[in-house]
């Protein structure tokens, strides 16, 4: 919705917009954990965290221009501020993270199902470990983040139920996962995570909590669900990389600080320059034949009846054309799809079929026959559209 306002407002393309959002996306994310940061730990630690944010292969995700995205500079802004509202004096703080957890639920619910697991696990916790907790503040963030969010789902969810389709797990091996943050800053985690642990404070409770909880369920496959392990991980970069900093607080090297602000400057540019290297492997996500097929769609398309084809594609033609693809949206909320198998790998459909489903196109790699009842009226490099000869609307 941002990306089509702006669209809307400025009439530049869609691509572009996209293009430039993505350095501000990910400025922001980075921006949003280094305040965050210092203001639980401190400027060196509020410092370091958004520079070894950056070095992580999970800096690719932040450049997508996405919801996640945003509902990622969100979600430490509502950690923080529930660990504020379990405060004595904790003013609008329960309001305000209330506000933030229901644009969270609005945006992207994955990061705001996490959010909220980790607000009400930390709670617990806290209780159990006779740490001060304020039970009303708890209510007034839900019930504020509900609120909002039920102005939009409430309405759906009356008129279509509850949808969601899982996709299917793709689970990450453990040796993999130190390569995601880097193998330092692992071992500097995995310090200043034990470090942590002897102190208790509630803020290290609650970011003990938050890690342990996103690493255990990105090993949620093995108990039979449906999880993408490294997207799940990718949740786990802030207090992995805020245990990270905290290493360098309260260090001192022969008894001089001077040395560990020197090692601090070589880590910056250590890590900076991992930070480079992976922004600079960033490839884009939609080929050129992928985009010449779009612009088909948008001067030729009948922006009416469906067109089938294999799910990689069709982002880029809704967006670039707003053709109607077989998908039906975006998958985990999609209300109704269609076996697109059997129009682009087995060929069994029949007229009904088609009449049924409303296909109206049909998209085959190049070297792939003709499929029945369709003729081509477009092929580059890679793709070739077929037009359905049996009307589908």
């Amino acid at each position: 919705m941002l990306l089509l306002l702006i669209v809307k407002i400025t009439g530049i393309s869609l691509f572009t917009v996209s293009r430039f959002i993505q350095p501000v996306m990910a400025f922001m994310i980075i921006l949003s954990f280094s305040y965050v940061a210092e203001r639980l730990y401190g400027g060196l630690t509020g410092f370091l965290t958004g520079v070894f944010s950056i070095s992580s292969l999970f800096f690719l995700r932040m450049l997508y221009p996405i919801p996640e995205s945003l509902a990622v500079i969100i979600l430490p802004l509502t950690v923080y501020g529930y660990c504020r509202s379990m405060d004595p004096d904790s003013g609008a703080f329960p309001i305000i993270t209330g506000f933030f957890l229901g644009l969270m639920m609005l945006t992207h619910p994955l990061s705001a199902s996490i959010t909220l697991a980790v607000i009400l696990i930390s709670t617990g916790v806290l209780w159990v470990s006779g740490r001060g907790i304020n039970g009303r503040n708890v209510i007034i963030i839900m019930g504020t983040g509900f609120l909002l969010s039920a102005a939009w789902y409430l309405p759906l969810i009356i008129k279509y139920g509850f949808i969601f389709r899982s996709p299917d797990s793709v689970p990450l091996n453990l040796k993999d996962y130190p390569a995601y943050f880097g193998s330092l800053l692992t071992v500097l985690a995995a310090t200043g995570f034990a470090f942590a642990i002897t102190r208790r404070d509630k803020r290290d409770i609650i970011m003990l909590v938050w890690a342990l909880f996103v690493l255990l369920l990105s090993f949620g496959y093995l108990l039979g669900l449906k999880v993408l392990s490294n997207r799940i991980l990718y949740f786990a970069l802030f207090p992995v990389a805020t245990m990270a900093g905290t290493v360098f607080n309260s260090m001192k090297i022969r008894n001089k600080r001077w040395l560990v602000y020197l090692m601090v400057f070589l880590l910056t540019f250590f890590f900076l320059s991992g930070g480079y290297k992976v922004a600079a492997s960033a490839k884009p996500m939609v080929s050129e034949t992928e985009l010449d097929v779009s612009r088909w769609f948008k001067y030729n398309g009948d922006h009416v009846t469906v067109v089938a084809s294999d799910y990689h594609i069709q982002p880029a033609i809704v967006a670039v054309s707003r053709q109607p693809v077989s998908a039906g949206g975006y998958a985990p909320g999609s209300g109704r799809t269609i076996n697109v198998n059997k129009y682009i790998g087995t060929f069994n459909y029949t007229g009904e079929d088609i009449k049924r489903d409303r296909v109206g196109y049909i998209i085959l790699a190049h070297d792939t026959r003709t499929p029945p009842y369709s003729r081509m009226v477009y092929r580059n490099r890679d793709f070739v559209v077929y037009r359905v000869l049996i009307s589908g609307t």
